[in-house]
């Protein structure tokens, strides 16, 4: 109850239940919580910042507080101490669904900076054809950056570049808009609901190539950058979703899933990497069997290349 409690407060303060009053009292109870303990714990549960703009800082201070408690719990009843990415699997399917009009925030997911491969390479192994004359783009994509994109138009593959990112505009404490933030990631067990609307229909599905992705590892202020790629493929496809917008034109996010255990200490969630058998499949079948991708790309099948590049620099150098 308490770890659960913990995880619904994931996404901020959260609405107390007489569940999380009991658990507390019953900690008390067995001496395993001071009483001090247990009114800081409950309170830290539903805080928040009423300073606009320092959301993500109250989450911290809230986690820190959070945790702080759980792990002396732990550790007078003898047990190991939650591990975050754990709780991070917890709280997943706590997080509030983004909405576009109304603003509905969440939290930042991974997977912010990948390799696109070279166009000539991407449009010979996509069998597709070159839907415009445009640039390259970057060797590395960020969101709201341009990157590469293999939709159907009229039954045939084409390669098309677009923004990464759907624009989301966010509100302030005070109610007022701020500037739209590309969400970048779509959660597959979302993909029958916020982002049904886009995922149901065949046209509005994509593949994103890609040669490796980048995750952070590492103590912050320090943490170096991960790539990680198929093994034995030049390129490998991440599904994907992409739609018309006001804002940026043409843009795509990618969708994700959880990691493979063995690689859960890099992130518990990685990019729906699909097998080549299986693009024509996300690009054309129906929704409901789409489903069946919602797994792991098998860590045996993958490379994890670490390397000793700051992540603060890594998104300029590609090794």
């Amino acid at each position: 109850m308490i770890e659960d409690a913990i995880a619904r407060s994931e996404g901020g303060g959260v609405e107390r239940t007489w569940g999380d009053r009991l658990a507390l009292e019953i900690l008390i109870h067995a001496e395993v919580a001071e009483a001090w303990q247990a009114r800081e714990f409950w309170n830290a549960l539903a805080w928040q910042s009423d300073v606009p703009g320092y959301e993500v800082n109250a989450c911290t201070v809230q986690r820190a507080t959070l945790f702080a408690s759980l792990n002396s719990w732990c550790e007078r009843l003898g047990r190991r101490p939650i591990d975050p990415v754990e709780l991070r699997r917890i709280a997943r399917p706590y997080l509030p669904d983004l909405d576009c009009e109304c603003g509905t925030p969440q939290l930042p997911c991974m997977c912010n900076r990948y390799k696109p491969g070279e166009r000539e390479m991407i449009r010979s192994i996509f069998d597709a054809r070159l839907y415009r004359e445009i640039n390259e783009g970057p060797p590395i994509v960020h969101p709201k950056e341009p990157g590469w994109v293999v939709r159907l138009l009229n039954g045939e593959r084409v390669l098309d570049q677009m923004t990464w990112g759907f624009p989301v505009y966010l509100r302030g404490k005070a109610g007022q808009p701020l500037k739209p933030r590309p969400v970048n990631n779509a959660r597959f067990d979302k993909i029958d609901g916020f982002w049904k609307r886009w995922a149901a229909d065949r046209a509005q599905r994509c593949l994103i190539p890609a040669v490796a992705y980048a995750e952070a590892e590492g103590r912050p202020g320090a943490m170096t950058t991960t790539w990680l790629s198929v093994k034995d493929a030049p390129l490998f496809a991440w599904a994907g979703l992409w739609r018309e917008t006001d804002e940026w034109d043409a843009c795509y996010t990618g969708v994700m899933t959880e990691n493979a255990p063995e690689l859960y200490a890099v992130h518990d969630r990685s990019p729906v990497i699909l097998a080549p058998e299986d693009w024509n499949a996300w690009l054309t079948e129906p929704l409901d069997a789409l489903l069946r991708f919602d797994r792991p790309w098998p860590a045996k099948a993958t490379v994890v290349s670490r390397t000793p590049v700051l992540w603060k620099d890594g998104g300029r150098m590609l090794e």
